[in-house]
């Protein structure tokens, strides 16, 4: 005999089916937003676990994970990645915006004759600049 079928209840406000069917339509969303938005709005029309992941072409696992981190966290909030564990970054967003800044003036502004001026000058600046963790560029 077979299992009873699951059936994840979910609901929907207009604003977030706008929202999801925006996000499943976009071609500059991230490719992993796109397919929950788009896992989220089959499974609305047909609540199958199987049948959502064959029409979006993931598991069934896929699936169950998606519809309940948006059970969890929220519809919208199901779209974006976990948090990843992993080491703090060294780097502050000011001195990797310090570094753009650095890479995109030409190295005579800054009185260098040649093409790897960069990180030497980031390296003896960015500490005076107040990014002292660019002081260790390899």
């Amino acid at each position: 005999m077979a299992a009873p079928r699951r059936v994840i209840e979910l609901a929907f406000s207009e604003q977030e089916l706008a929202d999801l069917t925006r996000v499943s339509r976009s071609r500059t969303e991230p490719a992993s937003r796109v397919e929950r938005a788009r896992i989220l709005l089959t499974y609305r029309e047909t609540p199958s676990l199987y049948a959502t992941g064959r029409a979006v072409g993931v598991t069934h696992q896929t699936v169950e994970r998606c519809l309940r981190r948006a059970r969890e966290l929220g519809v919208m909030a199901a779209l974006d990645d976990s948090p990843r564990p992993g080491r703090e970054p060294t780097i502050t967003d000011e001195a990797r915006t310090f570094i753009v800044d650095l890479a995109c003036r030409k190295p005579k502004e800054l009185g260098y004759p040649h093409e790897l001026w960069t990180t030497r000058h980031g390296r003896e600046r960015a500490p005076a600049a107040g990014h002292a963790c660019l002081a260790e560029l390899v």
